[in-house]
């Protein structure tokens, strides 16, 4: 099991003079101190943020599965409390993938990776045209296939379709950009290469993309 998720920024639409301008809500995490954001996020009841500032102290502070197992109780909650939030189920399937990448090759570390599918799965239907869902689970799939074929419930094709759609609809985000080319990169895909490319001109303009860009790779590459 290998290194996955990240997770998205949104945005927040104010309503001025009858007009709706969209401007981009600051991400908590792009200030880096996650063990921080973490507390506030709890102390707040923010549980989809908790989630999210857990598995970033994993993935890129080295915190170990105290860490995971933070990150995926509280999206268990956050999908409890608002089971029809994307970003909530976004969220569990980021944390079931580390989660599963930490336990090895095993039949409970499948198990998992299987429910981190699922609550992918689930995010997608709630917000099918979301691109940072679209690159995240195309990265499943592509990490999947490559690492057991059919047997790991991947499918290559849906890797394709769904990374190549997540690259069109958000051509300047990061975070896309490198999901998407990594799962083109694992089931061979002659767009990869570009994808990736495009990836490595985007600016890292916060610690959030800066420590992010590096360190991206699959729940199953090993």
């Amino acid at each position: 099991m290998k290194r996955g998720l990240l997770f998205p920024t949104t945005l927040l639409l104010l309503l001025l003079l009858g007009t709706i301008h969209a401007q981009p809500t600051p991400d908590p995490l792009d200030g880096g101190d996650y063990a921080q954001v973490y507390a506030r996020a709890q102390a707040g009841g923010d549980a989809v943020t908790a989630s999210r500032a857990a598995a970033a102290m994993t993935e890129y502070r080295a915190g170990g599965r105290d860490w995971t197992a933070r990150a995926v109780q509280a999206a268990r909650q956050a999908t409890t409390t608002r089971p029809g939030d994307p970003d909530a189920q976004l969220a569990l399937g980021s944390a079931l993938g580390l989660q599963a990448r930490a336990g090895g090759y095993t039949l409970g570390a499948l198990n998992t990776a299987q429910q981190a599918r699922a609550a992918l799965d689930r995010a997608l239907s709630l917000a099918p045209d979301r691109p940072d869902i679209q690159a995240v689970l195309a990265e499943w799939h592509a990490g999947a296939w490559a690492k057991a074929g059919i047997f790991s419930g991947g499918n290559q094709d849906r890797a394709r379709t769904l990374a190549t759609a997540a690259a069109r609809r958000a051509p300047d985000t990061l975070f896309v950009q490198a999901h998407a080319g990594i799962a083109l990169s694992l089931i061979h895909d002659s767009q990869a290469r570009a994808t990736l490319t495009r990836a490595a001109t985007l600016n890292a303009d916060t610690p959030w993309n800066a420590t992010f860009r590096p360190r991206q790779s699959a729940y199953w590459r090993g």
